[in-house]
């Protein structure tokens, strides 16, 4: 068995699956081998081990499930940096790099921030945003322990010190805390939406996803709350749905931010949302 002929077992097994079945095989070869994926075209002919066709067939069959990339990598890429990732929380998007960029332009260079990050997830967020910026001071939330596991190592892979905090949004963070930014993903699709359902959605934790009927429960409880835990002039920066950008605006005015302004990504659709707290 060489490496090409494992590649076309392994598009044949996937067929139309996968959106990216060329691309799926030869990452999870790469990785079985420990080598790129140029090294697969490099070396076509070289032979494949008894081990690594084995973890390769397990890998496969894993992804026809289907399980995610990230999760059977162990990690994704995030502004550049690479974060372990496992099933107990959300992979990284890359949509969700225009909320650190968001974030980031809104950070003085020379005045230090104090940060809160709710739902950290892998923590990749709040790690990120404490790498390009050390001089602030960073703490971030989630209701998942295991989540927060993983966000400490993932601060420790990058060699961070972020507060970490198990808290339902603000239910374990000190009313008398305050704060010149907040920023969150949370999650914001409608329960029961088809979209659910859809590619390798169904293996992502459903809480990460989904707050409830509506896709807005969780923006709006957020919204509600956080200028109690703002500094005057505080921002509150929000990632949400492409189609939430009016109901989100309305949220921030009603619970009085001024200065409300959204953020589109790289596919022009409304994904970033910032009000600012007088």
């Amino acid at each position: 068995m060489d490496l090409n002929t494992g590649l076309e077992w392994a598009r044949q097994q996937m067929g139309c699956s996968s959106d990216s079945t060329t691309l799926d095989a030869e990452v999870l070869l790469a990785h079985c081998i420990g080598k790129s994926r140029s090294y697969l075209y490099t070396w076509p002919e070289q032979a494949l081990s008894d081990e690594h066709w084995e973890a390769y067939q397990a890998l496969i069959t894993q992804r026809l499930m289907p399980t995610p990339i990230a999760y059977l990598l162990g990690e994704r890429e995030f502004f550049s940096l690479d974060f372990k990732t496992t099933a107990v929380a959300l992979i990284p998007r890359s949509d969700t790099e225009l909320l650190v960029e968001a974030t980031l332009e809104r950070c003085p260079k020379n005045s230090p921030f104090k940060i809160l990050e709710l739902g950290t997830g892998t923590g990749a967020i709040a790690i990120t945003l404490k790498i390009h910026q050390p001089s602030n001071t960073v703490t971030a939330t989630d209701i998942s322990p295991q989540c927060l596991e993983l966000a400490k190592q993932n601060a420790v892979r990058h060699k961070v010190d972020i507060g970490w905090i198990l808290s339902d949004w603000f239910s374990a963070i000190e009313m008398s805390e305050r704060y010149d930014m907040i920023v969150s993903n949370p999650p914001y699709i409608a329960q029961g939406d088809f979209y659910l359902t859809q590619g390798d959605l169904p293996a992502e934790p459903l809480l990460a996803l989904s707050p409830g009927p509506t896709g807005m429960e969780s923006l709006q409880q957020i919204i509600s709350i956080a200028p109690g835990y703002l500094k005057p002039n505080g921002y509150l920066l929000l990632e949400h749905g492409y189609d939430q950008e009016v109901a989100v605006a309305n949220l921030l005015k009603s619970n009085g931010f001024t200065n409300i302004s959204c953020q589109y990504d790289i596919n022009n659709l409304p994904r970033i949302s910032i009000g600012q707290c007088i």
